[in-house]
C-alpha cells in the first residue's frame, strides 16, 4: 500500500516530496550518530516541521491531512490489498497533497497499484474532448451553433438541425451507440471500433426528441465530437489531444487508446467475481470521445490544477466549460460542454464520473475551495459511488457544521406537514399508471394501511401532506399528487413525470399470436422473432437470446432486459400489426417492421 503526503521547502527553488519513514530515517540517522548539537538540533526541528507540515492547517487553518488519511484508511480496512483496487487523489491550492494506492492492478502477476499505474477513466474522458472542440473554437476552425452535417455529411437530415452544442451538451436527440448495438446484437465480447460506431450512427433516421428539448445523456454526441476533432485537425483524435493537451500540461503518461492490443504502460486491469472467484472483466471498445483516456492519478491531477492556472486554454473556454445551457424552455439542466455542474454541501462542484466494464473513475473540483478529488477504480466488487463521497465528506467536513449538511443520512425536511387518511380514502389511488412519455408503469398500493410506490426493486411509503398530495418517504424531496386519474410526480429540482390511470392488459396464448412473426431494422440491420411460450409473448435474437415480454397495457409490453425495456406494436388502419418500436434507457422508439 503506498501513500504519499506532499511537504514542501524552499531549497534552490525545488519542490521536494518526501515520505514519512524518509523524516524519521533521516532524523534517527543524525540523532544517533555522534554530531555536533547543532545537527541534532536540525534533526529534531526536521521532524517538528514534518509533523507540523502533515497534521498542521493549511492557510485557511483548517486542512489535517493526517486525519484525513487516517479516515481513508478506514474506509478501505474491509479490503484486501491482494484484491484489485483503489487510486485516490486530493489537490489543494494546486498541490498534490495526497496519494493512495491500494491494491493490485494486475491479478495474474501480483502487480500492484502504484505512482506510474494507468487507469482507464471511462467517461471522464468526455470533458477532454469537449476541451478539444472548444480549443478549435477558439481559433475560429468551427462554430457551437453550426449544423454537424457540415464536418459529417454522412449524417442523416434530420428535421431539425443539430449543432456541435447538442452534442457538447446531450441535447441533440440521438440515440445512445451502446443502447444501439445492443440492440443491433453486440454482446460485451465483441471489439467496437471507431467505424463501426460512426456506422451505426449516420444509419440513424429517427431522434429521441427535438434537439435541445430535453436533456438525455448520449455517448453518441461524444463520438460525433472526437470524428469532427479529427476532420478539422486533420490528425486522429488520440493524436491531437497528445499534441495540444497532454503533451502541454506535461501529461505524459494519458492517451485514448483507439487500436486494439495498443500498448499502454503501467496498464491496469478491471475485475469482477463470478462464484466468489475475481475475473478480468474484459473491455473491447475502442471508439473515442465519449470514453477511452488511460491516464495516471499525477496526470490527472495536472489537469485538473489546469482548471485553476489555464496554462493550456483561454478564460473563454473554462468559462464556457463552466456555464450551464439552457433548452427551447429556458430551463437548465445541470450540465456545461463536458462536465456537470452543482453544488455539494453548500460549495459549488465541477464534476465528471466514468465505469466501463468495471473500471470506475471520478474527478470533481471544488473552485471556491481550491480543491479537487480524483478516484479510480478496478475493482467491481468495491462501491466506488459510495467511496468516492465518503472520500469528499471526509475533506469537507471541516467546513460544514449544520447535521443535515454534514450528514447525507440526515433526511431533509418535507415540503409540509404529514396528515392522517384512513386506508378507504387511500384506496382511491390504487391502480397502475402510464407514463407515454418514458413509456413505463407505475404502480400504487395500499399494504398494512400505507400507499405505497411500487417498482420492481421493492417499495416506498407515501406520507399523505395534502388532500390528493403525498411524499415519498426518502431522503430526497419526491412528491406525488394525484389528479382526475393522473399522477405527477414532482422531483427535488422541479421536474415533473405525469402518467395516467390504465387497467392492465389481459392476453393469452390465442390473443398474443397476432404478435408472433419475424421484424427488422433497416436502421440496425438487426432481425428479432417473436413467438409464444408458456403463455407468454418472447422476442429472441440469434445472438442475444430471448427477451421474456409482460403485457402492461394494449399493445404495450416491457422486457426483462435493458435493452428491450419497452415494446410498443404498431397497427395499421385495418388494425393489422406491422411492426412494434423499442425503447431502452437511451434510445427511444427504434423502429422494426414486419417482414413475415
Amino acid at each position: 500500500m503506498a501513500q504519499v503526503i506532499t511537504t514542501k521547502y524552499l531549497h534552490n527553488r525545488k519542490i521536494f516530496k518526501i515520505t514519512m519513514n524518509h523524516w524519521v530515517a533521516m532524523v534517527c540517522f543524525l540523532i544517533k550518530k555522534k554530531v555536533r548539537t547543532t545537527f541534532k538540533f536540525i534533526a529534531v526541528i526536521l521532524l517538528v516541521l514534518y509533523v507540523g507540515t502533515t497534521s498542521a492547517q493549511n492557510s485557511d487553518g483548517q486542512i489535517n491531512i493526517h486525519h484525513i488519511a487516517n479516515k481513508i484508511d478506514s474506509l478501505l480496512s474491509n479490503y484486501s490489498e491482494k484484491e484489485p483496487g483503489v487510486a485516490i487523489g486530493l489537490i489543494k491550492n494546486n498541490q498534490l497533497i495526497y496519494e493512495k494506492y491500494f491494491g493490485l492492478a494486475n491479478l495474474d502477476y501480483g502487480i500492484p497499484i502504484h505512482k506510474a499505474t494507468s487507469f482507464h477513466v471511462a467517461s471522464v474522458s468526455k470533458q477532454f474532448t469537449a476541451f478539444a472542440i472548444l480549443l478549435l473554437e477558439d481559433e475560429g476552425k468551427l462554430s457551437l451553433e453550426n449544423d454537424i452535417r457540415i464536418y459529417l455529411p454522412e449524417m442523416y437530415k434530420f428535421e431539425h438541425k443539430i449543432t456541435i452544442s447538442h452534442l457538447l451538451n446531450h441535447t441533440s436527440g440521438l440515440k445512445d451507440k451502446y443502447n444501439l448495438l445492443r440492440l443491433s446484437g453486440w454482446t460485451l465480447d465483441d471489439v467496437i471500433t471507431n467505424e463501426q460506431v460512426l456506422e451505426i450512427i449516420f444509419n440513424q433516421e429517427t431522434l429521441n426528441f427535438k434537439p435541445n428539448e430535453k436533456h438525455m445523456y448520449s455517448n453518441a454526441n461524444y463520438a460525433l465530437l472526437a470524428e469532427i476533432v479529427a476532420r478539422i485537425s486533420k490528425m486522429s483524435f488520440a493524436e491531437f489531444t497528445h499534441k495540444r493537451i497532454f503533451e502541454p500540461l506535461q501529461m505524459y503518461d494519458s492517451k485514448f487508446v483507439d487500436q486494439k492490443g495498443q500498448v499502454i504502460k503501467n496498464k491496469s486491469l478491471s475485475y469482477h467475481k463470478v462464484d466468489s472467484i475475481y475475473v478480468e472483466d474484459l473491455f473491447n471498445n475502442f471508439s473515442v470521445g465519449a470514453t477511452n483516456l488511460n491516464t495516471t492519478i499525477t496526470d490527472l491531477s495536472k489537469w485538473a490544477i489546469n482548471y485553476d492556472t489555464k496554462k493550456v486554454g483561454s478564460e473563454v473556454i473554462f468559462n464556457k466549460m463552466q456555464t450551464l445551457q439552457h433548452l427551447n424552455n429556458g430551463e437548465t439542466y445541470g450540465y456545461a460542454n463536458g462536465l456537470f455542474i452543482n453544488t455539494y454541501k453548500g460549495f459549488k462542484r465541477i464534476e465528471h464520473s466514468g465505469q466501463d466494464a468495471s473500471y470506475q473513475a471520478y474527478l470533481a473540483t471544488f473552485p471556491e475551495l481550491n480543491f479537487s478529488v480524483i478516484f479510480t477504480n478496478t475493482n467491481g466488487e468495491i462501491n466506488g459511488a459510495k467511496m468516492v463521497y465518503d472520500i469528499m465528506d471526509i475533506y469537507l467536513e471541516q467546513y460544514t457544521t449544520d447535521e443535515t449538511t454534514k450528514n447525507p443520512s440526515v433526511k431533509k425536511l418535507t415540503h409540509q406537514k404529514p396528515i392522517s387518511k384512513i386506508p378507504a380514502e387511500l384506496m382511491l389511488y390504487e391502480g397502475h399508471y402510464w407514463d407515454e412519455g418514458d413509456r413505463y408503469s407505475r404502480e400504487i398500493k395500499v399494504e398494512n394501511d400505507t400507499l405505497r410506490f411500487i417498482t420492481k426493486n421493492g417499495n416506498t411509503a407515501l406520507v399523505p401532506v395534502g388532500e390528493h398530495s403525498f411524499e415519498m418517504n426518502i431522503d430526497n424531496y419526491v412528491g406525488i399528487s394525484f389528479v382526475n386519474n393522473q399522477m405527477i410526480i414532482t422531483l427535488d429540482d422541479g421536474y415533473r413525470i405525469y402518467s395516467e390511470k390504465y387497467s392492465p392488459a389481459n392476453y393469452n396464448a390465442t390473443t398474443l399470436e397476432e404478435f408472433t412473426g419475424r421484424y427488422y431494422s433497416s436502421e440496425l440491420n438487426a432481425y428479432y422473432s417473436f413467438y409464444i411460450k408458456e403463455n407468454k409473448l418472447v422476442a429472441k435474437h440469434t445472438r442475444l437470446g430471448d427477451f421474456k415480454l409482460k403485457a402492461i397495457k394494449n399493445d404495450y409490453f416491457i422486457g426483462n432486459k435493458g435493452s428491450f425495456l419497452k415494446v410498443v406494436f404498431v397497427r395499421n388502419s385495418f388494425n393489422d400489426v406491422i411492426g412494434f418500436e423499442v425503447s431502452s434507457s437511451r434510445a427511444k422508439n427504434v423502429v422494426f417492421l414486419k417482414i413475415k
